[in-house]
């Protein structure tokens, strides 16, 4: 997911035109690399930036590839709370722990509960369903979504 660097960039208090003039490479390849992937990131490239860091090129990887998980589980989230907020509900139970197995329960009391179930289910990484024991809808990830994917 893009901004991967820009983002270690914010955390460290650095540019993007200073982390080019340090490297010598050009700030538009710096800007170019920031909006693909780690996995697409150069050899070369990775080298020249965890030397201005002190790092070694596999270090700064593990670097790159934890902020890229961050911002891909980000935007995962943000996907449920739109579709919360499209719908009037409460988004205070949304957080990264449905990636790692929480569940959001919500009462069947509500009238508007089977139009929200829809969309949630018309998402890419989440789905909800009855819980028959419960009388309670419950939200959670689907098989594969979020921060357990490789």
């Amino acid at each position: 997911m893009a901004g991967f660097i820009k983002k270690y960039l914010d955390g460290k208090d650095w540019t993007i035109y200073q982390l080019g003039n340090a490297t010598g490479l050009a700030h538009q390849t710096i800007r170019m690399a920031d909006k693909k992937t780690v996995d697409q990131i150069s050899a070369k490239n990775v080298r020249l930036i965890a030397e201005v860091f002190g790092f070694t090129a596999g270090e700064m990887l593990d670097e790159f590839y934890e902020i890229e998980e961050k911002i891909n589980n980000d935007a995962i989230v943000k996907e449920l709370i739109t579709v919360f907020e499209k719908y009037g509900y409460n988004t205070d139970e949304i957080s990264l722990e449905l990636l790692d197995g929480e569940t959001i329960k919500l009462d069947m009391a509500d009238n508007f509960i089977t139009i929200l179930a829809e969309a949630v289910n018309e998402t890419e990484h989440f789905t909800a369903y009855l819980d028959d024991s419960t009388d309670y809808m419950i939200v959670e990830k689907k098989q594969g979504a979020g921060s357990n994917e490789s």
